[in-house]
């Protein structure tokens, strides 16, 4: 009698078509295509105007006293520009890179295996060991350097936080501070 209730009610949610057990939990932990639009658009708006990031008539060789507190006002007052670029970045290198999706995927799927499909604290060997969420950090640290290196995309992201560490604190560093007064533009009577 218990079996068939419990036929009864997996043909119900098979009826339905909604995933159920596993499969059902990993999909209510996934950001929808709306969430993942919704923060790329609030990273967009938060951004500062580009034509102000871009003016290259605010840019000039800073002096060395003032290049330390220069880089440190830019990177705070673009940040959300800096981000942007980086997560332009991101997207062009997953174009190049398709085996970079795969490897991602495997670290996710990992991830969601140990975090989100068995939360709780591991106990094997009768007691003897328990696997905590410390060392289920240290196992997807070590699998994701793996993954990392024999996808080839350890290097690609190496060279890509490289590439947007260059850009941000090279403008950073040539751009003047939103606050700086501007004595170098000619003054041109009317």
């Amino acid at each position: 009698m218990k079996s068939s209730n419990a036929a009864a009610a997996s043909n119900e949610n098979e009826s339905t078509g909604e995933p159920t057990g596993v499969m059902a939990a990993v999909l209510q932990r996934l950001p929808t295509a709306g969430d993942v639009r919704a923060r790329f658009g609030d990273l967009w708006t938060k951004s500062r105007p580009w034509a102000e990031f871009f003016n290259t008539a605010a840019m000039n060789k800073p002096e060395m006293p003032e290049l330390r507190e220069r880089i440190s006002q830019n990177l705070q007052y673009y940040a959300y520009n800096y981000a942007t670029v980086f997560a332009v970045l991101v997207v062009f290198m997953v174009l190049v890179s398709p085996l970079s999706i795969l490897g991602a995927l495997a670290i996710f799927a990992l991830y969601t295996y140990l975090f989100v499909l068995h939360p709780d604290p591991w106990v094997a060997l009768g007691e003897r060991l328990t696997i905590d969420n410390r060392a289920k950090s240290g196992i997807i640290l070590v699998f994701s350097l793996v993954v990392l290196w024999l996808t080839g995309a350890g290097a690609t992201f190496t060279s890509l936080l490289a590439v947007v560490g260059v850009i941000a604190l090279g403008h950073a560093a040539i751009r003047k501070p939103p606050g700086e007064a501007d004595f170098e533009t000619a003054f041109q009577p009317a």
